[in-house]
C-alpha cells in the first residue's frame, strides 16, 4: 500500500467509501469535500494496493496544524492495518505540525460507546493522545486528539474557523471545554 494525493479520476472511488464508511449524521454534503479541495483548503490523500483505492484521508493544513476531517478504508479491506498504514504516512509527512482529529466523546449511555471505545483505542494505539478538551457544537460533544504536541483552545477555534468558514462556523455554535 502506497499513499499519494488524489487524482480527478478517484472521486468515485472516494465517494464509495465515504458513503459506506461514514453515517449520513456524520457526513458533509460529497460536493463540500470536491469544494473544499478544488479551493486549496483541504487536501484528500488516497491509499493505493495495485493501483485501486483502499482508502482516503482528508486533511486541512492551517499553520502548523493538520486537522484530520476523515479517514476511511474499504470494508473490503477494513481491520487490515490500511487505516494505521494511512494515518502513520501522513505523521511522517507531516512530521514538523502537530495534528489533531476529532472523535466521538466516550458516553456510556450511547448506543454506539463500544464504537466510540474501540475508534479511540485505534487512534491511542497510533500515536494520538487526549488533550483533555472536548468540542461541543450543533451535532454534539467530540474530544480533540493530538499527535506531535498539545493543541490550546484557541488554536482549534481558529483552525475549525478556517475549516469551516465564517458563517458555518457561526452556525456550528462551536466551543471547546474542558474535561
Amino acid at each position: 500500500m502506497y499513499l499519494k494525493k488524489l487524482e480527478k479520476n478517484q472521486w468515485d472511488s472516494i465517494k464509495d467509501i465515504y458513503m459506506e464508511a461514514f453515517p449520513k449524521s456524520e457526513r458533509k454534503p460529497f460536493f463540500t469535500l470536491k469544494l473544499a479541495v478544488k479551493k486549496g483548503k483541504a487536501q484528500i490523500w488516497v491509499a493505493l494496493e495495485n493501483k485501486i483505492v483502499e482508502g482516503f484521508i482528508e486533511i486541512i493544513v492551517y499553520k502548523d496544524i493538520v486537522m484530520v476531517e476523515y479517514l476511511a478504508v474499504s470494508n473490503k479491506v477494513r481491520s487490515k492495518g490500511t487505516g494505521s498504514k494511512i494515518l502513520q504516512e501522513i505523521c511522517k509527512y507531516y512530521s514538523n505540525k502537530r495534528i489533531i482529529l476529532l472523535i466521538e466523546k466516550i458516553d456510556k449511555t450511547a448506543t454506539n460507546n463500544q464504537q466510540r471505545i474501540s475508534r479511540k483505542q485505534f487512534y491511542l494505539k497510533n500515536g494520538f493522545n487526549p488533550s483533555g478538551l472536548f468540542v461541543q457544537s450543533v451535532s454534539g460533544c467530540m474530544e480533540i486528539l493530538c499527535y506531535g504536541g498539545s493543541v490550546l483552545p484557541n488554536e482549534f477555534i481558529k483552525t475549525q474557523s478556517y475549516a469551516l468558514g465564517k458563517v458555518l462556523f457561526y452556525l456550528s455554535k462551536t466551543k471547546v471545554v474542558k474535561e
